[in-house]
């Protein structure tokens, strides 16, 4: 009797010890999923920032999918010349500032995400070693992400200009060109 208690008392545990073992490790493997998907988001948000970087310098090619590129090349339609006089050094492009940068899976896809930024670049205007005179310009960026050849590449981006520094100046001449006419309306 001793010896069938001692048995079912082990018989027992060594049960709870397997199904604790079996949790344990189901629950190990959910969470290496969950650590490897946020570092998958993390690598795709990297990639995300360095095609933001690369775009407002216009080379963004490699980020690209194929079908992208291919849409890409028939939309540009500027002329080689031009590109080579107005590209050439980035055209007075010193900073390129990522703002905000927020990148998400769409729901029910593992090959396709979305990233959302808000980017701040800064030209220097030739001659003027002031920076209030540099020529700034605020762009929300919005990429669609899909994984090719199993590299996270942009497949659509649609750009929104959100501010410009020659805005506030076509403000201030517009002002001053009302005030100067009112001016000169009552001196006649």
């Amino acid at each position: 009797m001793k010896n069938g208690f001692i048995k079912l008392l082990l018989g027992i545990s060594l049960a709870v010890s397997l199904g604790w073992g079996l949790k344990l490790f189901t629950e190990l493997n959910r969470a290496r999923q969950t650590i490897a998907e946020f570092q998958n988001i993390e690598t795709l948000n990297q990639r995300s920032e360095d095609f933001v970087r690369a775009y407002a310098k216009g080379k963004h090619q490699e980020f690209l999918t194929a079908a992208a590129a291919e849409r890409f090349a028939r939309q540009d339609n500027r002329e080689k010349d031009y590109e080579d006089m107005h590209m050439s050094e980035d055209a007075g492009l010193s900073n390129v500032e990522v703002k905000q940068l927020f990148t998400k899976k769409v729901k029910d896809r593992d090959d396709q995400a979305e990233s959302y930024a808000t980017v701040r670049m800064q030209y220097e205007m030739g001659g003027s070693t002031s920076p209030a005179d540099d020529y700034i310009q605020t762009f929300f960026i919005h990429s669609v992400w899909m994984k090719e050849d199993g590299i996270w590449k942009a497949d659509d981006v649609i750009i929104s200009l959100q501010g410009d520094t020659r805005d506030d100046e076509l403000r201030r001449q517009a002002k001053e060109a009302l005030e100067n006419a009112t001016k000169a309306r009552g001196a006649e």
